[in-house]
């Protein structure tokens, strides 16, 4: 029999470049912080009603401001 596990695997899309990320939480976390591989924005995770695919947004909207320059 195996054990309940510790930590769950989730997987959200980037807001800011599509990438998909995942990241190892706790069981029973229902929201964390994680950066993007890709572009190094931040955000914040929750956990979504599939049991993998977690929603992102960004942690704060001045992170694309750049943007706004280009």
């Amino acid at each position: 029999m195996t054990p309940p596990a510790t930590e769950i695997t989730a997987e959200w899309i980037c807001a800011r470049c599509g990438s998909t990320n995942r990241r190892l939480v706790p069981a029973g976390t229902t929201k964390a912080e994680d950066s993007c591989l890709r572009c190094h924005t931040p955000h914040i995770i929750e956990a979504d009603a599939r049991p993998v695919r977690w929603r992102a947004e960004p942690k704060s909207t001045g992170s694309d401001s750049w943007l706004a320059r280009k």
